[in-house]
């Protein structure tokens, strides 16, 4: 059986690099993470009240039992939490490693140098600081259905609109891009392979529709949250109380969320396959033009010891 070929770029010392950097950023969210969405549920409270510094081994005792019992009244919660987490996660490691792609469609020393350029460039910042701030406040809110629901609408819209951002400038870039390198340097393939690969994702995949069909999954969620307060008789009637309802209005979100992110995963993976399929196409015709040069260069030396164009043996 054929071995398949290693990712080319997974030699690169910047890459390997960065992924050490990633690292740590990873570890320092997270931590950051959990403390948020431990307050939201409630979880730092428990371990409050159980904890006394005179006796260490009956408050650990206590706090596992506190535990325990916070994991079968809060399970709804915590699922949240975690399909929260797996979006914040994919959503920083994803753009990080999004904005290489980007930087690597252009030819080496072409890439554009003039911020100026980029179109609507002052809201950048802006959308940077305020995604932050919306995952911290999910993260706050894991205990309110209501509320959650109407803080990932706010997030939806954001996405929307880096998302035409992203697009308008996509757009602009694939008109102006003209490879001035020769026409039988490798790198000009590689570029246009990579801008292929990054319209398919970008610009070709309904994007704003996946948007819109989170939010309106979102918005359902939050009008089945208002159904007790709005019809009690006939909630009653189906047994649909407050708190049954807010696990289902939990669940339903966690739901979204993980949907979401399994149609995100699908279409990364096909782009990045066609990114791999583009750099080994590189590193295989690389290699075939220095084989072509040294042999040439070679055959040049034999030709000027008087030999016949065949290199003389080793």
């Amino acid at each position: 059986m054929k071995k398949p070929k290693l990712d080319p770029r997974d030699k690169r010392v910047v890459n390997r690099l960065r992924r050490a950097s990633n690292l740590s950023d990873w570890l320092i969210s997270t931590g950051l993470f959990t403390l948020v969405a431990q307050w939201g549920l409630g979880y730092n409270d428990e371990i409050t009240e159980k904890f006394d510094p005179s006796d260490i081994v009956g408050s650990l005792r206590k706090i596992i039992g506190a535990s325990y019992q916070f994991f079968l009244d809060e399970w709804p919660g915590l699922i949240l939490a975690l399909a929260l987490y797996l979006w914040f996660w994919s959503y920083r490691t994803h753009t990080s490693n999004e904005m290489d792609i980007l930087d690597g469609l252009y030819p080496e020393g072409q890439a554009p140098a003039n911020w100026d350029k980029v179109t609507n460039k002052r809201f950048i910042h802006v959308l940077a600081v305020g995604i932050v701030v919306v995952f911290i406040l999910l993260a706050a809110l894991l205990k309110y259905p209501p509320l959650f629901a109407l803080i990932m609408l706010v997030l939806s819209c954001q996405d929307i609109f880096a998302n035409e951002i992203l697009r308008d400038n996509l757009r602009r870039i694939f008109s102006e891009f003209r490879c001035d390198l020769p026409e039988d340097d490798p790198r000009c393939a590689l570029h246009a392979g990579r801008q292929v690969a990054a319209r398919h994702y970008w610009l070709d995949r309904p994007q704003l529709l996946r948007i819109a069909l989170m939010m309106s999954a979102t918005v359902l969620v939050l009008a089945l949250t208002q159904l007790p307060a709005s019809f009690p008789a006939q909630s009653m009637n189906f047994g649909l109380t407050d708190d049954r309802m807010k696990v289902i209005a939990t669940l339903l979100l966690a739901g979204i969320i993980i949907g979401n992110e399994l149609v995100m995963r699908a279409w990364r993976k096909v782009r990045d396959q066609e990114l791999l399929t583009v750099e080994i196409a590189f590193e295989d015709a690389q290699s075939a033009r220095a084989a072509a040069e040294s042999q040439a260069a070679a055959t040049d030396r034999g030709k000027r010891q008087g030999g016949d164009g065949v290199p003389p043996p080793a």
